[in-house]
């Protein structure tokens, strides 16, 4: 077993790819990139009150928050 081995992350050179990671070691090297993480379409919600957004909009992130916190549990 080699313990000199040798973990380098580098930005992905495209937009198709996610980040490339490189393991070495004395012996061999092997390169791959990391899956490129889907864009969501929907906006991470903000700090805000009920009365700032419509109320159909404020209904859907609220029950966004529940259904996290119940995965949290």
């Amino acid at each position: 077993m080699d313990l000199n081995k040798s973990i380098n992350i580098f930005e992905p050179s495209s937009n198709k790819h996610g980040a490339e990671v490189t393991i070495s070691s004395h012996k061999s090297r092997k390169s791959f990139h990391l899956v490129k993480p889907t864009q969501d379409k929907t906006k991470a919600p903000i700090a805000i009150e009920s009365f700032a957004i419509y109320p159909d909009e404020y209904f859907e992130l609220m029950k966004r928050v529940e259904i996290f916190l119940k995965r949290s549990k």
